[in-house]
Formats: structure tokens, sequence, C-alpha cells
């Protein structure tokens, strides 16, 4: 079965969405992304490291009671359970990540799934939902955007050291040691993976989109 790779216009989404979100958390005061606003970037740096082939921050879509909540026909949001109203900045960030990724998970649900690592039941989710229905339950959620690889600081380590290098090919091989830990994660509480034909893939894929994001930035400079 052949799946359909990252365009490069998705690529291009996916850099304005992380360059969004490294400089929406260095000016939040959420605890949850203070791993990465305590690590000060140069503009060049945080260019490189938004370039990655995958999106840096995560809407939780391995936690599957989470979205069931959410998504719920007579949802009742609880203000402590799902906290304080997100700031501007990553309100902001909620709605443009979460519109990108529905028309994608329509669109291209294996490319969805590359770059955010869900599982496919989270893509049928989104995809099943109007996008004003999609918005409306989760953007306003406080406690709904989070830091890729929360519990792995090794990744983290990696993409802020070598991550955000001057050298390229140390940066790609950075970015996509990243991104492939991430697709071999365990997917929610039954350790859904992503199939085993997305898994023979993932070199292939993960070649061509390091060189259409070459191109994309070759064009920009």
């Amino acid at each position: 079965m052949e799946y359909q790779g990252l365009t490069p216009d998705d690529l291009a989404n996916i850099t304005a969405l992380n360059r969004f979100f490294l400089r929406a958390v260095s000016m939040s005061d959420a605890t949850v992304f203070a791993g990465i606003a305590a690590r000060r970037l140069t503009e060049r740096q945080l260019s490189w490291l938004a370039s990655a082939p995958f999106l840096l921050f995560s809407f939780r879509e391995q936690d599957n009671e989470y979205w069931r909540h959410v998504l719920a026909d007579d949802p009742q949001i609880d203000l402590i359970g799902c906290g304080e109203l997100p700031d501007e900045k990553i309100g902001q960030l909620q709605v443009a990540g979460l519109g990108f990724l529905w028309q994608l998970a329509r669109r291209n649900p294996y490319a969805a799934r590359i770059i955010s690592g869900a599982p496919v039941s989270w893509c049928e989710r989104l995809s099943g939902l109007t996008l004003v229905a999609l918005l409306r339950r989760a953007a306003p959620r406080g406690d709904l955007l989070r830091m890729r690889f929360p519990d792995e600081d090794k990744v983290w380590r990696r993409l802020l050291g070598h991550g955000v290098s001057s050298r390229r090919e140390v940066r790609l091989i950075s970015h996509h040691f990243a991104l492939q830990a991430m697709l071999t994660r365990h997917q929610e509480a039954h350790h859904n993976r992503l199939p085993a034909a997305a898994c023979n893939m993932q070199a292939p894929v993960t070649r061509d989109a390091r060189q259409r994001a070459a191109d994309i930035r070759s064009r920009q400079v």
C-alpha cells in the first residue's frame, strides 16, 4: 500500500506552527513549558529548531480518556480540571494547530499521524467533526497544549543541543532522531503503533521530508 508523504506546503505550515510555539512558550508562565522557556534561543537557532519535520508540541493525541471527555455529546467542562483559559498566544496556536491537523487528518491521515505521533482513533475523531465543533470544544481549554516528549529529557537535550547546531547535517540527524523516537513510542493504552507499512516507510519518508525541507529553506534564503 502506498502512502502520500508530506507536501512542501505541509512542511511550511509545520515550521510556522513550531516557530509560533517556541515564541509563545518563551513568554508563557505555564510550568509545562518551563524546560523550553528557560532555554534562550537566538532567532537563527529558533528557526533551525522550528524546521523539524514534526510538531514540537502535542495536543495530547494519545490521551483517549481526555479526548472522550472533550468531545462528549454533552461535555461538562470542569473549569478546575481543564485549568485556566490559555493565554492569548497559546490560544491562537491552539486554534491554528487544531485547524491544520483537522484538515490534514481529512486529506492525508497518514501524514497527520507522522507529524503528531497520533493514533488512528484520534485522527478519526478529528475528521468526524466539523472544524467549528472541534474548535468550540477544544481550542479554549487551558489544559490542552503540551510539550512533545514530556518524559523524555534525552530527546529534548538533543533537540536543544545538536538540533540547533550551525551545522546543517548535525541538525537534520537530531531532528530525525526525535521524529523516530516519537513514531516508535507506544500509542495509547492499548499500545497501538503505526501500521507495519508505515513503519517500513519511515526512512524513505524522512529522507523525502528532509529533501523537501532543504528545498524550502533554499528558496527562503
